[in-house]
């Protein structure tokens, strides 16, 4: 029976240890968007219970698609869908703002409030072996700053609050981010935190009715490396582990993708310098 019950946990919570969240402390530009696709694996050896570790190996093969727009120079949207083990999760809808443009000892400064929902697309069972999240319906409140340390070192710092519906347990998340930027290059590394406001645990005390009603925690790293190509393309990997936890695996999760930029303000200047050029009948 306990073999099995580890069985049915073998992948909790998707989403919350794939990427380390979609907000950041950039701004795309007015009417610029990004599209990012990209494909990847989990593996874990190891799922972390409230009495204990215990041994059980995992593989999930995974892909996602995120797009953030610019409505304005200060304010942008975010979508991000996964795909996890041939179904589609939850799909995450966010937008933030830039609230301050400072400077703090001669340096750039950005304070960011975003918020956020989600919630799941299709009824996925969560009780199964390969359950693909808890099924949550979430709204996210984010806090980010954002300010160059030295050269092209920057240094975010994040926080965040999760509130679910019942039966999942609301949560709250601590970041921070070490940035390089560079011409066409891109690097971060981060450590992120969780911690989850319930009390049932796997292996704990509680009696629990599904495996919706578990807390997660977790300390987890991660990184990623993003070169720019041409024609406003750009190729990305990124790689995370979870150090430890409750009621999560060890999981370590690799993905690579892509990324494709549009300017639409662009696009819409030069459809109207073609159109303005072309014989108009003044008749017709």
């Amino acid at each position: 029976m306990r073999n099995f019950a580890l069985l049915s946990l073998s992948f909790l919570v998707a989403f919350t240890i794939t990427a380390q969240g979609p907000l950041d402390g950039y701004f795309k530009g007015r009417k610029v968007l990004d599209i990012a696709v990209s494909g990847g694996v989990q593996t874990a050896n190891m799922y972390y219970k409230a009495d204990g570790p215990f041994d059980y190996s995992r593989t999930l093969p995974m892909a996602s698609v995120f797009a953030e727009l610019g409505i304005t120079d200060r304010f942008d949207v975010i979508a991000t869908l996964p795909f996890i083990n041939d179904k589609l999760q939850d799909i995450g809808l966010y937008a933030k703002v830039k609230l301050i443009d400072a400077r703090l000892f001669s340096r750039p400064l950005t304070i960011a409030p975003g918020i956020g929902f989600s919630t799941p697309v299709s009824n996925y069972n969560t009780e199964i072996k390969n359950a693909i999240g808890q099924r949550a319906t979430q709204f996210h409140g984010h806090l980010i700053a954002q300010s160059t340390l030295f050269g092209n070192v920057s240094l975010q710092l994040q926080g965040a609050y999760h509130y679910a519906l019942d039966p999942v347990p609301s949560s709250i998340t601590a970041s921070s981010k070490l940035i390089y930027s560079k011409d066409n290059w891109y690097l971060d590394c981060w450590y992120e935190y969780q911690k989850g406001q319930g009390d049932i645990a796997f292996g704990g005390t509680i009696p629990f009715s599904s495996f919706r009603e578990f807390t997660v925690d977790y300390n987890r790293i991660g990184g990623v490396v993003y070169r720019g190509l041409n024609n406003n393309w750009g190729i990305f990997v990124n790689a995370s582990t979870i150090l430890n936890g409750l009621d999560t695996f060890n999981t370590t999760t690799v993905m690579g993708g892509f990324v494709k930029k549009f300017n639409i303000l662009e696009h819409q200047k030069k459809r109207h310098l073609e159109e303005s050029q072309v014989p108009r009948n003044k008749f017709g």
